[in-house]
């Protein structure tokens, strides 16, 4: 069991040089200019697209995550009022080319039940950005570079958004891509993964469906608890270990959460459950970023779910902020996380 309690930090450390050096050259402490959600969605978007598409350009260093891979849309219902949800399905070509014949019907059938992997992406933006493809190079890399199954398909969930919805509805498009996504590939290993807001919804989807229907959880800087709006939303035998909603963990990347209301409206976040309810749940592995206001909340989490008896692996990134990999992508350190949660998901998937 990993012990936790060296982990809690008064304060953040120095940042790493090579991330000043990244924000330094961005420009990234210059000031941002005032834009409303969805004003910002959009552009969030578009810029999402372009450094994604920059890093798998023929000569970047990731051009082979544009290749052997297979995309394709899908849309699934809402049980709340019908939205059709976009999902967008990654698949190896050997998935795809195994799907499509060549073999006799049965014979693949009976290899998928043994090999085939699912992963349920939910990417990040605080319920206010963020799409289907926004975090794609992390779901190409999850998909080419997992090595844990001949088989392994990822479906990224493009819930919506605050403020055209509230936060009440972006937990049960969650949970409805989930259970369609069941459906569709019964028999399967499934596998949550989230980045900050996605690995919120990551963990509630863990908690609310079906005992033994989740293999696995990824969380990366996920939100778990809404300790900003005051330590009474983070469970008392947890806040002395909560330290991160203070100034010295804030960066140009990420700054205390403001929210209209506490929790943006939902009756508890994932830290709020019940300690008898963690009982059961599944593995999961959590990457946190020791600059990062929300670090505390993937800590207190994995604690919370220690004390309960789920197997827990929890990974630390000194000295960079808040999923930093998703902004500066072509950092050394940036791939060096991107390879721990390749290993966090063989540990997850249990292979």
């Amino acid at each position: 069991m990993q012990d936790l309690a060296p982990l809690i930090l008064p304060r953040a450390p120095p940042l790493d040089p090579s991330w000043l050096a990244h924000e330094s050259a961005a420009n990234l402490l210059a000031p941002k200019p005032s834009l409303s959600a969805i004003d910002r969605q959009p552009l969030y978007a578009a810029s999402c697209r372009a450094l994604n598409a920059s890093m798998m350009a023929p000569g970047a260093r990731d051009h082979h995550l544009s290749r052997g891979i297979s995309i394709s849309s899908l849309t699934i219902p809402s049980t709340v009022d019908g939205f059709a949800i976009p999902v967008l399905r990654y698949e190896t070509e050997l998935t795809k080319t195994a799907s499509g014949g060549g073999k006799k019907a049965n014979e693949w059938e009976e290899k998928e039940r043994k090999e085939k992997v699912i992963l349920v992406y939910y990417h990040g933006g605080g319920l206010v950005v963020g799409e289907a493809d926004s975090e794609d190079l992390s779901c190409r890399r999850l998909v080419l570079q997992s090595g844990i199954a001949q088989h392994l398909t990822l479906y990224s969930v493009g819930y919506r958004l605050m403020p055209q919805v509230p936060a009440c509805t972006c937990v049960p498009d969650a949970l409805d891509a989930f259970t369609s996504i069941c459906n569709l590939n019964r028999g399967a290993k499934f596998i949550l993964v989230g980045s900050s807001s996605g690995g919120e919804l990551a963990a509630l989807v863990s908690q609310m469906a079906p005992r033994g229907s989740v293999h696995g959880v990824l969380l990366r800087c996920p939100v778990t608890s809404d300790a900003f709006s005051g330590p009474q939303y983070v469970p008392a035998r947890l806040r002395a270990m909560h330290t991160s909603a203070s100034e010295s963990f804030v960066t140009s990347l990420l700054g205390f959460f403001t929210r209209e209301v506490p929790r943006d409206g939902l009756e508890r976040m994932p830290l709020e459950i019940g300690e008898e309810e963690l009982v059961g749940l599944p593995r999961t592995w959590i990457q946190i970023c020791t600059n990062d206001v929300l670090y505390s909340d993937g800590l207190c989490y994995a604690k919370a779910l220690q004390d309960a008896g789920v197997p827990v692996k929890v990974d630390v990134v000194v000295g960079y902020p808040h999923t930093f990999w998703l902004k500066a992508p072509q950092l050394q350190r940036a791939l060096e996380a991107d390879e721990e949660m390749l290993r966090g998901l063989v540990w997850a998937a249990d292979v």
